[in-house]
Order: C-alpha cells, then structure tokens, then sequence
C-alpha cells in the first residue's frame, strides 16, 4: 500500500507542477499514475482469488457463483477506473455512458444467479 501512496502523491504533485506548464501535461501525468496504480493492483488480485478458492473449497460452494462474483467484482473496478478517467479528463458525458455500459454488463453476468434465485423461491412455494 506504501507503493501505491506513493506513486499517487508523487503524480499529484508532478501533475500540479506539468499541468501549470500545459494542462495536457498534468493529465497524462496523472494518467500515467493511475495506470501503474491499476497495474499494480491487478498484480495482486491474484492473492484474492487464492483466498477466494479456499473459500469456495472449504464452504463446498458451487464454484459458477465464485466467478459470477469475480466477474462482476472485475467489471466494477474497471467500469470505476474508466469512469474516473473521464472525469479527470473532462468527459463527463462519455464517463457517464461508460458507468451505464458497466451497470448493464454486471446485470447480464448476474443474469445465472439471478435465475437460480428466482428457480430457489419456486422451489420454496411449491
């Protein structure tokens, strides 16, 4: 977690510095700094699904619901890291239609919980 303040105190303040300079400078700067902070954070997402496979083995749960979470957990991350971007950037309308192309993606992923739920609650009933 050091890394990562680091690396993001030290974008501030270059980017401050850049974008005083020419505004372009700042934002790629900051750009920069959120990649390798993304990077970074993808480097060690790999310690989460360990821990989630250990999980799913000592829970015995189905292992297709682990991934539909996974996916979405993905999906969400992504969809921020983007949409934070554009906002960075000025983009509000296009930060905006990507958190909505995000949402629907999470809901199609969702789509197989969703129906063994709804399959669960007939079961319950009947």
């Amino acid at each position: 977690m050091l890394k990562v303040v680091l690396i993001g105190l030290t974008a501030v303040f270059l980017s401050m510095t850049a974008g005083s300079i020419k505004k372009e400078y700042g934002f790629m700067v900051a750009a920069c700094a959120a990649l390798m902070i993304f990077s970074y954070g993808l480097s060690r997402i790999s310690v989460m699904v360990d821990a989630v496979k250990r999980f799913e083995d000592a829970m015995g749960l189905d292992s297709e619901y682990i991934s539909i979470l996974l996916k979405m957990a993905g999906i969400a991350y992504l969809t921020q890291f983007a949409v934070s971007l554009c906002r960075d950037a000025g983009q509000g309308a296009v930060a905006g239609q990507i958190g909505f192309a995000g949402k629907i993606s999470m809901l199609i992923v969702s789509l197989p919980i969703l129906q063994a739920l709804v399959r669960t609650i007939g079961e319950l009933f009947t």
